[in-house]
């Protein structure tokens, strides 16, 4: 009972946080704040993991902060945020997973786009439907 209500709340952030993405290329504070909330309320209710999981499977947003921060903004802070709050609900193996699905599926259709020439290498793509399909793979057992 408890994962499938983890599952449903990671399935509607990341599909709230998507189509906010795709829509105004940017992540809204407020739902992600909303969701982090609750994954603690989660996660002291359930205990489904260790907190040294879940303090590791939010690292990844850090460090996805961090580059944001060195890049100018060239990776968005509202991605790294939204990877730090799956962390709370997914621990570090899971979230990792979940990035590098992700970020491979964004290479992919990014080359795509380029090959294609519809976009330019400086053009910037949603990185947040990608988390979204990624996860749907992930519970899907296809990745």
């Amino acid at each position: 009972m408890q994962q499938m209500w983890n599952q449903a709340v990671v399935m509607g952030m990341l599909t709230l946080c998507s189509a906010q993405d795709i829509r105004k290329k940017e992540i809204g504070l407020h739902p992600v704040l909303m969701f982090g909330i609750l994954g603690i309320f989660f996660h002291m209710l359930w205990r489904m993991q260790s907190i040294e999981s879940l303090l590791l499977g939010m690292s990844i947003g850090v460090v996805l902060l961090f580059v944001s921060v060195l890049t100018g903004g060239k990776i968005g802070i509202g991605d790294g945020l939204l990877l730090i709050v799956t962390g709370i609900y997914l621990g570090l193996e899971e979230n990792l997973k979940l990035f590098l699905c992700g970020l491979f599926l964004c290479g992919l259709w990014a080359l795509g786009l380029v090959l294609l020439r519809k976009k330019s290498r400086k053009d910037s793509i949603p990185f947040v439907p990608f988390l979204l399909a990624a996860y749907m793979g992930m519970l899907g057992n296809l990745i």
